[in-house]
């Protein structure tokens, strides 16, 4: 069985939205949908100096390895809250 990177990435996204949201003390549908890595560097400089997280280098290139490039920095779609109504004039 291969790695199915779209999977792999949904679930790392989903464990480190927990940990944000734990953080912000916020339910995980009130953060912004951000870029995966974004969050990743999100982490990194909310946590990076306290040892519970690996080194910042070993940690995305890891991320890389299992998802690449393009769906680490890959547009997201906003959430439907998120995007402008669309105003029709008569």
């Amino acid at each position: 069985m291969t790695l199915d990177k779209r999977v792999a990435s949904e679930k790392l996204r989903t464990c480190l939205e927990k940990r944000l949201a734990a953080f912000f003390s916020c339910d995980v549908g009130s953060l912004p949908r951000l870029r995966l890595g974004e969050i990743v560097h999100l982490m990194f400089l909310l946590w990076g100096s306290e040892e519970t997280l690996g080194g910042f280098h070993g940690s995305i290139n890891a991320v890389l390895q299992l998802i690449g490039r393009e769906i680490l920095w890959e547009a997201v779609e906003p959430k439907a809250e998120e995007t402008e109504p669309k105003v029709v004039i008569n």
